[in-house]
């Protein structure tokens, strides 16, 4: 019964091996693809990101009331 267990270790071991070396690969391209396009960094001032939180705030409870079976009492 252990060896059992042994040999599902080792094949753990084997595939935990096998998806590190892909994630390392995979995360490998991606921080090239990263380097590469780089976006241009907007700057907003306070009263515009306060502005534009605002409006998404407000979208957003504008959306939840429209669904929302609210009475007044």
């Amino acid at each position: 019964m252990n060896d059992f267990f042994d040999s599902l270790k080792d094949i753990k071991k084997e595939l935990q091996k096998e998806q590190n070396a892909n994630l390392s690969s995979n995360s490998a391209a991606k921080n090239a693809a990263k380097q590469n396009l780089k976006p241009e960094s907007k700057t907003f001032s306070k009263e515009e990101a306060i502005a534009h939180k605002e409006q998404n705030l407000q979208g957003e409870f504008l959306a939840y009331v429209k669904d929302a079976d609210i009475k007044k009492c």
